[in-house]
């Protein structure tokens, strides 16, 4: 049976003691449900793992079962100020409806994961209903449109993150003030600095702090500077709600906004709006114009296609089944959790899968068109592959990091940097407009200088695209828009391909499974997906193919402007699980740093 919130009791008439002895009894519940309770007594951990999820959800049911006889004022949204202000923290009158809104914030998360009566829009309805300013309600609900794609275009979802990382800047300052006002707060029977700091610093905001070394060193020297301050703290949810708008923002053509928001991270450098605006189709490509091509560019991107598709249809289709959305590959080589991996084959030998022969019979023909077309004097030639796949719900695609194609092992172990010849996408499923076109710059990691355009791929499917494997790429966050085909397509599936002219797996040591250049699972129940591969495939003639150049615009990135800036702010923690480097500080060494470097480039 679902869980669900107890059913509001009837407000009645109460005396002010006893209302503060709900709001008592419920804070405690509160204080108890996030592990912040005044008990001492220590819990064993093995108790805590086992009671831990039952409790908490009794513990905020409860918190609305006491909140709930009281008479706390809603807000209409169109009542949500634009000033924030340490008035919101003066009463525990106005800071009630901070803690409904907090608890029904932890309820959607809970109906999130578990069945509750209604679903999680309902739960994130109340939350804002009771405080529309709340950043991390406005945050997570633009998450949880975002994740199950109910229906909610870009821009609804766009909105919430900036309103997010707005109040987040507005309630950040007017608590910070509150909190330093007074080092206890006291209203009666409450310390309302207590509940501002676990609400909204730690709750709303997601305040984490970190310890200023210098300060900490200056006080063990016994330097005294009454006007540093001891921690630097920053607000979790401003800097992915900021990011995300930015990210948003620039999707939608609407960059002089996204601006705003990246000026908070002080970076360098963006990639131009008119990189965006092509992708969206709104921007002329400059390809008319010869590309500028130097010894940067070994050869110049393009895309092979032919109507019937660069596979043989049977070809195809067995490869879409193998790496289907609910095939097993996905699970069985932990695609989630796990790091870069790929597999690595000698193109000299006889062919084992389905994937290979795809590989062998039919792209590597297009990859060595694409040399032999370039080379005056006999180009060079390819001994072996490398391939992985990626898959990306189109409701969840935010594109992918930019990057170099390197020899992993080499790079990790001895620090050099070496490149396939040919790097390539063959693009299986999900293409069409918005489905996140792949980018590939003229900048390598000897630049010294900033890319000056780039080459810019649609996806589109059974279509086969290659470029030189030195050069920067990615690949744009999904937009929208319709699919080529029909179900299939709600997952952008791709098979990229790096062909290489040595064997770079002769000096590898401990070559190992779902490693970078793997080898081939054995064909096991644990890898079953092996086993299907192995299938064989009725062997076809290839379709006949053309090649086209890809659209090119420059230039390729723009610098970030500061001038209006009157002030200079300390800079937000651009947070690495989002940051594909879209937007940058220190181009274009950051690129190469990275390489060598867990570090984000920024």
């Amino acid at each position: 049976m679902a869980k669900q919130p107890p059913t509001k009791r009837r407000k009645k008439s109460l005396l002010k003691a006893e209302q503060y002895d709900l709001i008592a009894e419920a804070w405690t519940h509160y204080k108890s449900y996030i592990g912040a309770s005044d008990d001492d007594e220590e819990i064993e951990e093995e108790e805590l793992e086992e009671e831990e999820e039952e409790r908490d959800i009794d513990e905020i049911f409860e918190v609305v079962s006491l909140l709930s006889q009281l008479d706390i004022q809603t807000k209409k949204k169109s009542d949500a100020c634009d000033v924030f202000n340490t008035d919101s923290f003066e009463s525990i009158q106005s800071i009630l409806p901070i803690m409904f809104s907090m608890t029904y914030l932890h309820i959607a998360n809970h109906s999130m994961s578990e069945e509750l009566e209604q679903p999680p829009g309902y739960y994130f309805e109340l939350s804002l209903m009771y405080w529309p300013e709340n950043p991390a309600a406005n945050s997570l609900l633009a998450d949880y449109h975002k994740q199950v794609n109910l229906g909610s275009d870009m821009t609804t979802i766009c909105d919430l993150y900036v309103k997010a990382a707005t109040y987040a800047g507005t309630v950040k300052d007017a608590a910070a003030k509150f909190c330093e006002a007074s080092s206890e707060k006291e209203e009666d029977r409450f310390n309302l600095k207590e509940m501002v700091d676990i609400l909204v610093m730690g709750g709303a905001l997601d305040m984490s702090e970190e310890e200023d070394d210098d300060d900490e060193q200056e006080e063990e020297e016994g330097e005294e500077e009454d006007d540093e301050q001891e921690f630097h703290s920053c607000s979790n949810v401003e800097v992915t709600s900021s990011f995300m708008a930015a990210m948003l923002l620039s999707c939608l053509d609407r960059h002089d906004d996204a601006m705003v928001q990246l000026q908070k991270f002080r970076f360098s450098h963006r990639i131009h709006p008119n990189v965006w605006k092509m992708a969206l189709g709104s921007q002329d490509s400059d390809h008319k114009k010869k590309s500028a091509i130097d010894s940067t560019v070994m050869f110049e991107p393009r895309m092979y296609h032919s109507k019937e598709g660069v596979l043989p249809q049977e070809h195809y289709s067995r490869l879409c089944r193998l790496f289907a959305p609910e095939a097993n590959y996905w699970d069985q080589s932990d695609y989630n959790n796990r790091g870069y991996y790929s597999y690595y084959f000698d193109i000299t030998k006889k062919t084992r899968n389905v994937v290979e022969d795809a590989i062998v019979n039919h792209l590597l023909p297009m990859a060595e068109r694409t040399l032999e077309e370039e080379h005056k004097s006999p180009a060079p030639k390819i001994v072996g592959a490398e391939w992985w796949v990626h898959t990306r719900p189109h409701s969840a695609n935010l594109g992918h990091p930019l990057h170099f194609d390197t020899d992993e092992w080499l790079l990790n172990s001895k620090h050099e940097v070496s490149h396939p010849i040919v790097s390539s996408v063959l693009y299986l499923t999900g293409g069409g407009a918005g489905a996140g076109s792949t980018i590939v710059f003229n900048q390598t990691p000897d630049s010294t200088d900033n890319a000056t355009q780039v080459w810019l791929s649609e996806p589109k499917n059974n279509h086969f695209m290659n470029f030189p494997g030195n050069l920067l790429h990615g690949v744009l966050p999904c937009v929208g828009g319709s699919s080529s085909d029909g179900d299939i397509d709600k997952n952008r599936l791709t098979l990229m391909v790096g062909f290489w002219t040595r064997d770079v797996t002769k000096e590898m040591k401990n070559r190992r499974l779902y490693g970078p250049c793997g080898p081939l699972p054995p064909a096991t129940e644990e890898h079953s997906w092996v086993m299907e591969a192995q299938k064989k495939v009725k062997q076809a003639s290839g379709n006949e193919v053309e090649a086209t150049a890809l659209k090119v615009v420059s230039p390729a990135w723009e610098t970030i402007d500061y001038s209006d800036k009157e002030e200079e702010l300390a800079p937000l923690d651009v947070p690495a699980s989002l940051d594909h480097q879209y937007f940058v500080s220190n181009a274009p060494h950051c690129f190469t740093t990275r390489l060598f470097s867990k570090d984000n480039c920024n």
